[in-house]
């Protein structure tokens, strides 16, 4: 199950584009619209009747819920109606300058519950409207965590047209000064290396979609 929590703002409307394109390419066409609402907003009927024609158009079922508040943590409150097993799309506002982008938000406090699936999205390139052809799919930590992306990808469906995995291999400062181009190479040769088992892996895991994919590493200074 999809579930999209809206929360009403005009970055909310830009990642309604995603949530509703994400649920025409499940088999169940069906997308799930919760808004936490304290009674006081006065466009919530235009915003929410705006993604419903969307909706029409690409053959998605939209089920809305005006959930009313209950005390200040609206995360807790979407986590009470939100099902285990559904996948949790949410927005991310814009930060302050020198925040933190997840820091504070009601994205954060999903994610650090680990109670579902969670889409924390913050949407950069509005004209794309859902449509994200190019995708850059960064990898941290260990490669084969990679697999965990499959299930996001798999939203896209035929709008995925060029994918571009990126391994980054960071090292200290003082390394990263004294690295000769050999030893620079090197690293990049290893992270090439497990780069290439993680291109099968999400061909085969999206399959038969065809799309071009790409791969790179590269070597970065770690800093404190």
């Amino acid at each position: 199950m999809l579930v999209f929590a809206y929360d009403g703002s005009l970055n909310g409307d830009w990642v309604a584009h995603y949530a509703v394109r994400f649920a025409a390419n499940t088999s169940a066409r069906t997308l799930r619209l919760v808004h936490i609402t304290d009674g006081s907003e006065s466009s919530i009927d235009e915003r929410l009747a705006r993604i419903a024609d969307e909706s029409r158009v690409l053959g998605v079922v939209l089920e809305t819920e005006l959930a009313p508040r209950r005390g200040a943590n609206v995360a807790d409150r979407l986590l009470e109606i939100v099902p285990e097993r559904a996948t949790l799309i949410a927005g991310i506002r814009a930060r302050p300058r020198n925040r933190a982008f997840l820091a504070g938000t009601v994205s954060a406090r999903l994610l650090e519950t680990g109670r579902c699936s969670i889409i924390a999205m913050r949407v950069v390139h509005p004209g794309v409207l859902g449509q994200p052809g190019r995708v850059l799919l960064p990898i941290a930590g260990r490669p084969q965590e990679a697999s965990l992306a499959l299930p996001f990808l798999r939203l896209l469906g035929e709008d995925l047209q060029r994918l571009h995995v990126l391994f980054v291999r960071e090292v200290s400062g003082l390394r990263f000064r004294s690295m000769s181009h050999e030893g620079a190479e090197k690293l990049l040769a290893e992270g090439r290396a497990l780069v290439a088992p993680i291109e099968d892996e999400l061909r085969a895991g999206l399959a038969p979609h065809r799309f071009e994919l790409d791969s790179s590493a590269a070597t970065g200074r770690a800093f404190a």
